[in-house]
């Protein structure tokens, strides 16, 4: 006996919905340190040395990762002088720069949402540039097929075209698109269509990261430079209390002479009487 063919449709199945994307402050709160590392800036020739902390959160929806900077000394002549207060913070809207991860949506999302804001000590050494290219780099490794959540950008108040430009170029620089919502480009969304072509590039010239290994030499040939110049100076002072004893004798010879000729002068002239 044949089986009739079964030629019902399939019934379609609702697609699932997405869930919303969890808190970024939520996963702040759970990230874990990742390690921390010594920044260099140069500000005007000037060495600056500060704190990068890197943090992440995994949970079954996201993967959040954060970098803080904070200031520790910058130096001037032979003079380290340490900065204070919001400088010398871990701040969660400045100096700081963070990238959340979407796995339902396969998206990412690029934060603060403000943009990346540095301390007045900070703004203009690169720091903003670097922190940003770091998250990029980081989600580039990690889900480079991901899409990008659009960012919105504005400017607020009386603005030069040249600060426009600079905020554009901020992006830019990094391989991002926009689409302007006005014709004097004050708002907009800057976007990209996938990860991996972002490109995650800042000043390496003036901004270095040192890492543990690298300190330790640099500490190990300040030490070695340190014993060179303290056993030049020894040598120094050595021969230069030998050069002094040698004229103190000098000194003492001829007050002997001076003596003995002086006597020698009143023993002649008493003679003479």
């Amino acid at each position: 006996m044949n089986t009739p063919a079964n030629t019902s449709k399939p019934v379609p199945q609702p697609e699932a919905e997405l869930r919303a994307p969890e808190n970024e402050n939520t996963l702040a709160t759970l990230a874990m340190p990742l390690g921390e590392t010594v920044l260099t800036l140069t500000a005007s020739g000037v060495p600056i040395y500060g704190i990068l902390h890197r943090s992440r959160a995994m949970t079954g929806q996201s993967d959040f990762f954060r970098l803080q900077f904070r200031g520790f000394a910058r130096t001037e002549g032979n003079q380290w002088l340490h900065y204070s207060n919001d400088d010398a913070r871990f701040h969660t809207s400045y100096n700081c720069a963070w990238v959340r991860v979407d796995h339902p949506s396969r998206s990412v999302t690029f934060g603060p949402k403000n943009g990346i804001n540095c301390t007045e000590a900070f703004a203009g050494l690169g720091l903003d540039t670097f922190l940003f290219a770091q998250t990029i780099t980081w989600v580039k490794g990690a889900y480079p097929d991901y899409a990008i959540s659009p960012g919105l950008i504005g400017i607020t108040g009386n603005v030069s075209e040249e600060e426009k430009l600079r905020r554009n170029a901020f992006y830019a620089s990094q391989g991002f698109q926009f689409d302007w919502q006005d014709a004097a480009q004050r708002t907009g969304l800057y976007f990209k269509d996938k990860v991996s072509r972002l490109l995650g590039v800042w000043d390496k010239e003036h901004i270095q990261e040192v890492g543990g290994e690298a300190m330790l030499q640099s500490l190990a040939l300040q030490d070695e430079t340190r014993a060179e110049l303290e056993d030049k100076v020894n040598r120094l002072e050595s021969s230069y209390s030998s050069i002094k004893s040698a004229l103190q004798r000098e000194r003492n010879t001829s007050q002997i002479l001076m003596g003995v000729l002086i006597i020698g002068v009143m023993l002649a002239l008493w003679a003479l009487i």
